[in-house]
């Protein structure tokens, strides 16, 4: 089911029986006026707040009520956190997660999978790329393909998960490298940069790392456990350390491919659709969301076997399949296999 979206031009959320109000600004050709629609309870699956939006709390209260997420991140992009219905009071499962922590077996076994999937994903996304472009002959393109391939059998056997961490980095440093070059020139990328970004390409990946972050902590919450123990990502204070975990591998494999399609199709413009602010930082502006939305929905409902003869499932499933994954490892002693793209 989709997401309801509520940004700047929402003015005010209301609950009418089973029903969502929005009041909305609307500005185009007949000047600007103020509308307001409504949006059936049964036809949402989760909410996603930017900025500041009016919000009566017993539309926030009906929506814990539903079992319906909402997710609130700042207009630049910053997460800010969630109302996430806590209907999932799995006590003895948390008590198992929080033994596990402190056993390095456990830790290193779903941390190597994790890096492993997130270097084989890295790898198959430049892999299409070239294949696009006509660029597998490159030598540029076979050096980056060729150094992931070897830090894949590092990563099985490495029995260090500091090393480990190093041997993600380093693929993460030559991933981007390349990545770099499949990015028009009306809006490049040259390297990855953050809080804040310095750029277009880098406030857009951030972007998508935010909302894919958002649906990561949901879907763990939805099975019991908390978000906040991680076995790659050091335990933070405020930080949901597993949520960031599980979505490494999809990185590359959602937010990275989404980003290249939206700039390699002009869905976005330097020019149209960011804010250059005064501290260096640049965000997607009002309509910048509005398009990344747009083509997020889609990539997340679209269909599509993720293995030969598999049924077909969509990247939503995929972000519930890895919190499986990591239940397996928890409750089951197996080793995870996270989602590697086709």
């Amino acid at each position: 089911m989709p997401s309801l979206i509520l940004s700047h031009n929402t003015l005010r959320v209301t609950l009418l029986s089973r029903r969502l109000e929005v009041t909305s600004r609307i500005k185009d050709g007949d000047g600007e006026r103020t509308v307001a629609s409504q949006v059936p309870l049964f036809d949402i699956d989760r909410v996603i707040v930017v900025g500041e939006p009016a919000f009566s709390m017993p539309a926030l209260m009906r929506l814990a009520d539903e079992g319906i997420p909402v997710f609130f991140v700042s207009k630049y992009g910053k997460w800010r956190g969630s109302l996430l219905p806590d209907n999932n009071l799995n006590a003895g499962r948390r008590i198992r997660q929080y033994e596990q922590v402190t056993n390095p077996d456990f830790g290193l076994k779903v941390a190597r999978r994790l890096v492993y999937a997130k270097l084989k994903n890295s790898r198959r996304v430049l892999q299409r790329m070239a294949a696009n472009r006509g660029l597998t002959n490159d030598p540029a393109y076979q050096q980056t393909d060729t150094l992931l391939r070897n830090h894949l059998a590092e990563v099985q056997t490495t029995d260090s998960l500091d090393v480990l961490r190093g041997i993600e980095g380093i693929g993460a440093a030559w991933y981007f490298r390349a990545l770099g070059k499949y990015f028009p020139a009306a809006l490049p990328f040259t390297e990855r940069n953050r809080r804040p970004p310095k750029d277009p390409a880098n406030a857009l990946l951030s972007w998508s790392y935010t909302i894919l972050m958002g649906e990561m902590e949901t879907a763990i919450r939805s099975h019991g456990l908390d978000a906040g123990i991680g076995c790659l990502h050091c335990d933070k204070l405020s930080s949901p350390s597993l949520a960031l975990d599980l979505m490494e591998p999809l990185r590359p494999a959602i937010a990275d491919l989404l980003v290249l399609n939206m700039v390699n199709h002009s869905m976005v413009k330097s020019t149209d659709h960011f804010e250059f602010r005064e501290d260096g930082g640049v965000y997607l502006n009002a309509d910048g969301r509005r398009a990344f939305f747009s083509l997020y929905e889609q990539t997340m409902l679209r269909r599509f076997t993720a293995t030969k003869g598999d049924v077909h499932t969509d990247f939503r499933k995929v972000i519930d399949g890895q919190v499986c994954e990591y239940l397996r490892a928890l409750e089951l002693n197996e080793e995870p296999q996270f989602f590697i793209l086709p």
